[in-house]
């Protein structure tokens, strides 16, 4: 179980005290809540002209449960009573930008920083209406917001800004967002040690693209199958056939297939196939978009085929799964 910490554990005189404010919901996100906490604790311990403390917050105050089922405790927030230093909203299964906007317009009004992460991001995005400002969240809802084609501001950076609040990917990148956030109080040398502490090799600037497929994490891939794959996942809407994917790459068709069959135990045309299919997933459950246009938007030439590839996959066909259905893990 997760819950507040002390404001300040340090006797003065001594470090500057930080306050953040970390709000949840039901359903949030058990591994950003964790990650930003460790961060602040680590950095509460090494610091020598700050203390860090944090507080867990909810519009549901008391015992909040995590998509995970991890238990946390948070206290009540009341409007602009009490505001931190810093403010952290952290995504999860539902994110409702009633619960806290109050909040965070309460820390724009004081110039505080905010940073909202995930699903919280893009639910933020929605509520504000922020078609034409910087924005960002994570890459799977910016798929889904592009195929809606109305925010053209819409990065697909790590961190965008706008008017004081931070919207971000969130979730693996919950960690370096919080020591962005410190680099406000402490030195550069004090982050590298408290990066080192926790394992962390590199910080990643807030400014780079996110890993938006498999074919970014370099390291699992050899330097030909992450080709392949980044080349299939450039092309979702107009899949090329297999002999286009294998005269990009410069190899046989049999190297190709061989490869494939080698690395992840399946065709190129059946991972091609798959990666398709769970755009369409993303689009489906995530958007209104009628089937035809989900359909056109992942390379399928009808709702028919769209339909028998989604239920071969997931057990249950587009409509099924729009009127409730539930979906085969």
């Amino acid at each position: 179980m997760t819950q507040s910490a002390p404001m300040s554990r340090k006797t003065a005189p001594g470090p500057t005290p930080v306050t953040f404010e970390v709000f949840i919901q039901s359903g949030f996100s058990e591994l950003e809540l964790a990650s930003i906490l460790t961060v602040l604790k680590t950095a509460d311990s090494l610091s020598k002209s700050h203390s860090f403390g944090w507080r867990v917050v909810s519009d549901a105050p008391g015992f909040v449960t995590g998509a995970c089922g991890t238990i946390a405790r948070a206290e009540p927030a009341i409007f602009d009573h009490a505001l931190a230093d810093v403010m952290l909203v952290i995504g999860g299964d539902s994110c409702d930008p009633k619960g806290w906007q109050f909040r965070v317009r309460a820390m724009q009004r004081h110039r505080r920083p905010v940073a909202v992460l995930s699903e919280a991001a893009t639910a933020y995005i929605e509520a504000i209406k922020a078609y034409d400002l910087p924005v960002t969240t994570h890459w799977r809802d910016i798929t889904r917001l592009n195929e809606e084609g109305t925010y053209s501001a819409l990065a697909t950076t790590y961190v965008q800004t706008s008017s004081g609040v931070m919207t971000c990917a969130g979730v693996g990148f919950a960690p370096e967002l919080v020591l962005n956030l410190l680099s406000a109080y402490l030195s550069r040398n004090e982050i590298a040690e408290l990066a080192s502490h926790l394992q962390i090799e590199t910080i990643r600037d807030t400014s780079a693209e996110q890993p938006k497929g498999a074919s970014f994490l370099t390291n699992m891939f050899t330097p030909l199958m992450e080709q392949a794959v980044r080349i299939m996942e450039d092309n979702l809407a107009e899949p090329l056939p297999t002999t286009e994917v294998s005269a990009e790459l410069g190899v046989s068709i049999r190297q190709l297939e061989r490869l494939f069959q080698t690395v992840l135990g399946t065709s190129p045309a059946r991972y091609y196939k798959e990666l398709r299919v769970k755009k369409a997933h993303i689009l489906i459950t995530g958007t209104k978009m009628p089937l035809i246009d989900v359909a056109i938007a992942c390379g399928f030439g009808s709702t028919g085929t769209l339909s028998s590839a989604y239920k071969s996959h997931y057990g249950l066909s587009p409509k099924m799964v729009r009127t409730g259905g539930v979906l085969r893990r």
